[in-house]
């Protein structure tokens, strides 16, 4: 209106709000080098399985060194307690075997497979310990031909160790020990029991 002159002047408003722009830029994340929101950890590691039965009195064994890959993805219930939905699975190229008193190395490969909720506790120095009770199953695979156990249960335990290389970003290395009960195909089948030792490095987003 003529006569009254603005209450902020532009020049002042364009000050304050320049101000107000820097101090959200300069301001630190809050979720930085903390557990909270989404959370992605894959891994890759090696180690050993072992799967045994016995039926009629004949015990079997497979065996040998192993792969394995995981993958989990959830988000924090609160700080440091994650939950997450995993796969994870081991697999063993070449296995030895023994069916009574016979032993030789299979072609083809073993695999150990499973799925699960993934829980999640994280310490302040970034070590944390993990459990996933899991669906699992067995198989074979040598050429054209495959073998498949029933759906069982089973598990996989970890404690590891991360660093933070980046605000969200960790890598890490963790300890796993997996194991399984799965009842075979076929009448009056045997029931394998696997376990598996395994270190994976991983990389995680939280």
């Amino acid at each position: 209106m003529p006569g009254f002159r603005p209450l902020f002047p532009a020049g002042l408003a364009r000050r304050q709000l320049t101000v107000l722009q820097w101090r959200l830029l300069d301001s630190p994340d809050a979720t930085r080098h903390r557990h909270l929101g989404g959370f992605i950890r894959p891994d890759l590691g090696f180690g050993y399985l072992v799967t045994a039965a016995s039926q009629g009195g004949v015990d079997a064994t497979m065996s040998g060194g192993a792969g394995t890959f995981g993958f989990a993805m959830g988000g924090a219930l609160w700080e440091n307690n994650i939950l997450a939905f995993r796969f994870w699975d081991v697999v063993v190229n070449g296995p030895a075997y023994t069916v009574g008193g016979t032993s030789g190395t299979a072609s083809g490969t073993l695999a150990l497979v499973g799925f699960g909720p993934e829980y999640s506790v994280y310490s302040d120095d970034n070590y944390y310990v993990s459990f996933s009770p899991s669906v699992t199953r067995m198989s074979t695979v040598s050429g054209s031909s495959s073998t498949q156990t029933n759906w069982g249960i089973g598990g996989r335990a970890a404690l590891g160790k991360e660093w933070w290389v980046s605000d969200h970003w960790g890598l890490g290395v963790a300890g796993h020990l997996s194991m399984s009960l799965n009842e075979d195909t076929g009448s009056n089948p045997p029931t394998w029991a696997s376990f598996a030792v395994t270190l994976a490095f991983s990389a995680t987003y939280n």
